[in-house]
């Protein structure tokens, strides 16, 4: 073969292979397989760069198989945080709850301006004036989207008629079609599991927390894992239970 033969059979091999780079772009933007479609949900900014944080690591199933850390995954607030951290001035405090448009605990006024609130089954708590618990109770009591009422008979304040929100339950914000599960977003953040992941995923979409998964796809993400529901949003389409579980376990510290 002399030079020019050699320099056009060169540059025909470099075409070729733009044409295949640029037919394989094409196949994996058309591609309706979990894992360009998770990367959308997951990009490195949230769950780190590392490949066992990449959905292509979930996906592959080999994710017990890296002796990287997988805390280099986590991102959010934990459980625990937005448990314990309720009625104080620190992050996640009430504020984030209500913005969540989550109600974490059951709060009561009764008639003669007396507040209690309860959280979970711990007993009634009767917060002392001008304390972060009683703004809190005011501030969970003006909120009107949370539900509640008047009663002759409170929870918490056996005597007169009181002024009440309940908690949010669960089932409320993630079941398809909500039960009389009395379970709360409370009750759940002192567990572990599926549950308790999605709780806190939420918490942490709706106050911010974390930039590439919304709310809406934490609730889908749930309910692929729990009711085998295709995760269906336009062009997104997932059916990886197990890597949406994964994700939604990587979504809080």
């Amino acid at each position: 073969m002399n030079k020019i033969d050699e320099r056009r059979h060169t540059a025909e091999e470099s075409q070729n292979a733009g044409r295949s780079l640029d037919k394989s772009r094409r196949s994996f933007a058309k591609a309706g397989v979990i894992a360009p479609v998770l990367m959308t949900l997951t990009s490195k900014t949230a769950l780190g760069s590392v490949y066992q944080c990449t959905i292509s690591g979930v996906q592959s199933g080999n994710v017990s198989s890296h002796s990287e850390d997988m805390s280099a995954c986590k991102t959010g607030k934990s459980p625990i945080v937005w448990r314990d951290n309720l009625v104080t001035s620190t992050a996640p405090n009430y504020t984030q709850w209500i913005a969540a448009g989550v109600c974490p605990v059951r709060v009561e006024r009764k008639s003669n301006g007396t507040l209690s609130y309860k959280k979970g089954d711990l007993p009634c708590i009767t917060p002392p004036v001008s304390s972060v618990a009683e703004t809190m109770c005011n501030a969970i009591l003006g909120v009107n989207n949370f539900s509640g009422g008047t009663s002759t008979s409170g929870l918490c304040l056996t005597n007169g008629s009181v002024t009440y929100k309940v908690p949010t339950t669960f089932t409320s914000i993630f079941d398809p079609s909500p039960s009389s599960d009395p379970t709360t977003f409370w009750d759940l953040l002192s567990l572990t599991g599926l549950k308790t992941n999605a709780c806190v995923a939420y918490l942490n979409a709706k106050a911010g927390f974390i930039q590439d998964v919304s709310p809406d796809e934490v609730i889908k993400l749930y309910r692929l894992c729990a009711f085998n529901l295709l995760f269906n949003d336009g062009s997104i389409a997932v059916t990886n239970q197990a890597g949406a579980a994964e994700l939604l376990a990587n979504l809080h510290q």
